[in-house]
């Protein structure tokens, strides 16, 4: 009996690898978003600043850069939103909506110096990815010193790889 399964299975997955049904998404654009990790041009703002502690409630943010690469990567990204309550310098989420590339609407995203963000159209459908990087400031960096404020960090500088799938 056990060999049988094993057999429906295997016949099963090569049907749906042969009918396409086991094929994914492919990017079809890959764009830089706020320059390149070694001069991250892109402007992160967040208000109020984001701190050590965890943000006891969602704090607003924009997130803009120069969008290059050609064809859909063209002109200015803008990701507007929230920062979710409880995160922290070292481990934040947010979500929002895309400004600046057709097709593109909103996002989810989650990480720290490395995020993954996920990019969506109005209706929903995954539709691109995005992975800005937040460099590490040097140890006599304000950012350091903002995170421990009261005031916490307000402005941060990024870059991003960003596929477009289609």
């Amino acid at each position: 009996m056990r060999s049988r399964t094993i057999g429906v299975i295997a016949m099963a997955a090569t049907f749906l690898a042969l009918a396409g049904g086991g094929s994914s998404a492919q990017a079809t654009s890959t764009c830089t978003w706020g320059g390149t990790p070694a001069a991250p041009t892109g402007k992160f703002t967040v208000k109020p600043g984001i701190t050590n502690t965890p943000a006891p409630e969602p704090l607003k943010f924009e997130a803009t850069g120069d969008l290059t690469g050609g064809g859909r990567c063209t002109g200015t990204m803008t990701l507007a939103g929230q920062v979710n309550a409880g995160s922290t310098c070292f481990q934040a989420s947010f979500d929002g909506t895309v400004r600046g590339v057709p097709g593109v609407a909103r996002f989810w995203g989650d990480g720290n110096a490395l995020v993954h963000e996920f990019l969506y159209d109005k209706d929903g459908n995954l539709v691109g990815a995005d992975q800005p990087s937040v460099g590490p400031p040097a140890a006599d960096d304000p950012a350091y010193i903002n995170c421990n404020s009261p005031q916490g960090e307000t402005d941060i500088s990024f870059s991003a790889i960003v596929e477009l799938f289609e």
